[in-house]
């Protein structure tokens, strides 16, 4: 029989820090990269004078980067705007001026118009909401 002596190669400092540079390089493409993904466009939408948005608790559904959103005219000159998904199922939103309230028309959840949040189940996590600005001609949605 022969006597084995196995010898293990262990990395050297060099290529330890070649590696390491190649890992860390690739995580920061990859990081940035998905960050640029993410990135969405405002959303600029024009105020008809019989539009929707013309008047008080009037609603509008546009398209974003981030998808469909719901833009509500709370006041004279202050606009509020969400997600217009559902967060049960993703139905399309309605807003009930009535109540302050989006509607899912599909199985009844309901979300205050004021901040996103969960009125009535079966939905249980509240609105994505977005910052609205605008005046008597136009209003934007800043979308992060």
């Amino acid at each position: 029989m022969k006597d084995w002596v196995e010898t293990q190669s262990c990395m050297g400092r060099r290529e330890f820090l070649v590696k390491a540079g190649l890992v860390g390089g690739s995580l920061m493409l990859t990081v940035s990269s998905l960050k640029a993904a993410t990135a969405f466009e405002d959303v600029t939408v024009s105020i008809a004078a019989d539009g929707p948005l013309a008047k008080v608790g009037g609603s509008q559904i546009v398209e974003s980067s981030a998808g469909k959103l719901i833009v509500i005219r709370t006041e004279d000159a202050k606009f509020a705007a969400y997600s217009a998904r559902c967060t049960h199922k993703r139905a399309i939103l309605g807003y009930d001026h009535a109540t302050k309230q989006l509607a899912c028309p599909s199985h009844g959840s309901r979300f205050s118009g004021g901040d996103g949040s969960v009125a009535k189940g079966p939905a249980e996590t509240a609105l994505a909401s977005y910052a609205a600005k605008g005046g008597p001609t136009s209003v934007t949605v800043v979308v992060p």
